[in-house]
């Protein structure tokens, strides 16, 4: 992925949701590089949140924060993966249609995070 793609993602949840949107990324480098805050048009700034320090940038219709780094207990889709990974744990796949049959159940066992309790640390799993 290219930084580009991270910006065709904006625009496309953009469109999707409109305006006034707030929306979680890591730091990847498709989505921490400066096009991207160009893009969003808006003040970058560093807050601190819980006992880390979290980048925002604020532009008029939208609002990107950036996870922090090397914190995957911060980032809720690592909290998602940890919940599949659970999820297949004991399971025996003994194929790979098995397997592709049993992702969607999968998907569908994991419980939706609350994305405040990953920001300030206070997440209960």
């Amino acid at each position: 992925m290219t930084r580009h793609h991270g910006i065709r993602l904006l625009d496309a949840l953009t469109d999707k949701f409109g305006e006034e949107l707030v929306v979680f990324l890591d730091r990847a480098g498709y989505f921490y590089t400066r096009d991207l805050w160009k893009h969003v048009s808006g003040e970058r700034e560093t807050e601190t949140v819980g006992d880390s320090s979290v980048s925002r940038v604020r532009g008029d219709d939208l609002e990107v924060w950036h996870f922090p780094s090397k914190l995957p207990e911060r980032n809720v889709v690592e909290g998602c993966w940890d919940q599949l990974q659970e999820w297949f744990k004991y399971g025996l796949m003994s194929d790979l249609s098995t397997l592709k049959d049993d992702i969607p159940r999968g998907l569908n066992a994991i419980d939706e995070p609350n994305i405040w309790s990953y920001l300030t640390g206070k997440n209960s799993s």
